[in-house]
C-alpha cells in the first residue's frame, strides 16, 4: 500500500507542478523522434519479450500511424468553448482544462500504452499505467523511460508518466481522491471487474476482442479464414443457418443478436455477414462498437482510439469584467496564466519596440547634429583655404614686382654704372 500511496503522490505532484504553458505537441513530436532515434534498442527489447512468449511482435507502422493521429488533433488543453456576456455584464463561458492523474487499467499492449500516455501529456495530465501481468514489460519499461527523458528535458516531473505492475488493482482504484478517471482497456469481464472497483469515472474500450454475426452464407470461405486467424471471437448465427463452427451462440434475428452484442461486447469490433441492405444498416446504426463493418473481417490492428476530449474537464468560467461596449461575444479568452503570460510578453516587446524607437529617435538626431557641425566646420575650412589662395596670390604679385625692381637695378648699374636718376628710379620703384 505504501508504494501505491507513493505512485499516487508523485502522480499528483508531476501534473500540479507542470508549466500550463508547455507545448505538448512539440513535447510529443520529440517523443517519436526519440523513439525512431532508439528503435533498434526497442527492438532488442521485444525481442526478449517475444522469446520468453510474454509479448507480440511490435509493428513500428503503428507508431507512425499514431504520430500522424496526434498531429491531427487541434490545441485542446484550456480551450475556451464559449464565451459570452451575461445579465450583469461580465463574461462567462466554458473552458477545458485538465483532469489530473489518470489510471490506465490494461494487460500490457504497447500500442494502447503509447497512446494513452501521449494523450494524456498533450491534456497536462499524469498517468499510471497499471498492468496485473509483465507483459511486454521489457518493451514497455523501455519506451517509458525514453518517454521521461524527454519529459525531464522540458524540466517536467518524470512521475508524470509512471507504469506500475500490481496484483491490488482494486487497492489502487480505491483511491479516489488521488485518481481523477480509469481507463479500462480489455474485454467485457475485465471491464466489468474495473467499474465495479473503482470509486471514480470509469471509461471501457475494448481491443483485440470481436463479435461476427452470421445471417448468410454466401462468404462462407471467407467466415472460415476469420474465425481460423483470430480465437477472441464471439460468433453469433442467426437460427435455421448450418455452421462449420462448434462454438457459437443462436439467435432468432438481427434484433436478439444485437441486443446480445452489446451485453457481452468489450466495445472494440463487430461485423455482420448478410444480404440484406436494411439488415446491414440497421447493424451499423445499432451495434455498441467502436467499429462496425459489412461482409468483411472485424480483425483490425490493436489499437484503441481514444478521444483525447475524455482526458479533460470542461469548466464553468466567471470572470468578473465587463465586456468592451460594441464587441461580439465568443470574441474574449479567460485570462488564463498562458494569456496573461502572452499579454506580458506583448507588453514587453512593446516596451522594447518603444525602447528601440526612442534610441532610433536619439540617434537620428545626433546624426543630423553631427552633419550639421561636420558642414559647419567644412565651411570653416572652405574659407580658411580661400584666404590661404589669397595671400598667396597677393604673396606672388609682391614677389613678382621685387623681382623686376631687382632686374632694373640690377641691370642698370651692370651696363650704365650707378647715375642718379637710376637712384631716384630705384627710389621711385621701391615707393
Amino acid at each position: 500500500m505504501d508504494n501505491i500511496r507513493e505512485i499516487l503522490g508523485n502522480a499528483t505532484m508531476a501534473y500540479t507542478n507542470m508549466d500550463a504553458n508547455i507545448d505538448g505537441k512539440k513535447i510529443v513530436q520529440n517523443i517519436f523522434e526519440l523513439l525512431d532515434e532508439n528503435k533498434e534498442s526497442i527492438e532488442k527489447a521485444n525481442k526478449i519479450d517475444v522469446k520468453n512468449n510474454n509479448g507480440f511482435k511490435l509493428n513500428f507502422d503503428m507508431f507512425q500511424k499514431l504520430n500522424n493521429e496526434i498531429n491531427a488533433i487541434e490545441d485542446v488543453y484550456r480551450k475556451v468553448i464559449s464565451m459570452n456576456q451575461n445579465e450583469n455584464n461580465y463574461l462567462e463561458g466554458k473552458q477545458t482544462d485538465n483532469l489530473g492523474t489518470i489510471c490506465l487499467v490494461y494487460d500490457g499492449n504497447t500500442y494502447c500504452l503509447l497512446e494513452l500516455v501521449l494523450k494524456a501529456i498533450l491534456t497536462h495530465n499524469s498517468i499510471i499505467a497499471t498492468s496485473e501481468s509483465d507483459y511486454m514489460k521489457a518493451t514497455n519499461e523501455l519506451i517509458v523511460i525514453l518517454i521521461q527523458r524527454i519529459l525531464e528535458a522540458y524540466n517536467i516531473d518524470k512521475n508524470l508518466v509512471q507504469i506500475l505492475y500490481t496484483s491490488r488493482i482494486e487497492e489502487l482504484l480505491s483511491n479516489s481522491t488521488s485518481i481523477n478517471k480509469v481507463f479500462a482497456i480489455g474485454n467485457k469481464g475485465f471491464q466489468d471487474r474495473i467499474r465495479k472497483a473503482s470509486k471514480v469515472e470509469v471509461i471501457s474500450k475494448g481491443y483485440n476482442y470481436f463479435d461476427l454475426y452470421i445471417e448468410d452464407l454466401t462468404n462462407l470461405t471467407f467466415i472460415k479464414k476469420i474465425v481460423k486467424e483470430e480465437e477472441n471471437i464471439d460468433i453469433y448465427v442467426k437460427s435455421g443457418l448450418k455452421v462449420p463452427f462448434e462454438d457459437y451462440i443462436e439467435v432468432e434475428d438481427i434484433d436478439e443478436a444485437i441486443a446480445q452484442i452489446n451485453f457481452n461486447t468489450s466495445g472494440y469490433s463487430s461485423s455482420i455477414f448478410t444480404d440484406n441492405n436494411q439488415n446491414a444498416s440497421v447493424f451499423l446504426r445499432e451495434v455498441k462498437t467502436d467499429n462496425v463493418s459489412v461482409n468483411s473481417s472485424p480483425l483490425i490492428e490493436n489499437i484503441v482510439d481514444v478521444d483525447i476530449n475524455l482526458l479533460l474537464s470542461r469548466k464553468n468560467m466567471f470572470y468578473p469584467n465587463p465586456l468592451a461596449e460594441g464587441t461580439e461575444k465568443n470574441k474574449f479568452e479567460f485570462p488564463t496564466a498562458k494569456a496573461i503570460l502572452e499579454k506580458n510578453k506583448n507588453r514587453a516587446e512593446q516596451a522594447m519596440i518603444e525602447e528601440m524607437q526612442k534610441e532610433n529617435s536619439k540617434l537620428k538626431a545626433n546624426s543630423e547634429q553631427l552633419q550639421k557641425q561636420a558642414k559647419m566646420q567644412l565651411d570653416q575650412k572652405e574659407m580658411e583655404v580661400n584666404d590661404l589662395k589669397r595671400q598667396l596670390y597677393e604673396s606672388q604679385s609682391l614677389a613678382n614686382k621685387y623681382m623686376n625692381i631687382f632686374r632694373k637695378s640690377f641691370f642698370s648699374r651692370l651696363f650704365s654704372g650707378l647715375r642718379k636718376e637710376d637712384i631716384e628710379n630705384d627710389t621711385k620703384l621701391l615707393s
